[in-house]
């Protein structure tokens, strides 16, 4: 098959998800997707913490500035309870 033709049944075809824009849950859901990903990758709690407020990854960073250091420290904690129990 072509490579620019999308296949349904291909389980590595690069798939978006779209959340609410500036609700509390679509927040909530980026944040913990995001310390979930960066846990599962094998990153500290303290290097997880960083990337959140490094501007450079703007998706972490905007949960960041929206929710503050206390609220990415719970969804830390959360994701690794998810994957290193």
């Amino acid at each position: 098959m072509p490579k620019d033709e999308f296949d349904p049944e291909d389980p590595m075809e690069l798939v978006g998800v779209e959340l609410p824009a500036g609700s509390e849950e679509g927040l909530r859901e980026m944040a913990l997707t995001f310390a979930e990903e960066f846990i599962r990758s094998g990153f500290s709690e303290d290097r997880v913490l960083a990337m959140f407020k490094n501007p450079f990854y703007q998706g972490p960073y905007l949960v960041w500035q929206a929710k503050g250091e206390v609220y990415v420290n719970q969804m830390i904690q959360q994701a690794k309870q998810m994957w290193r129990p």
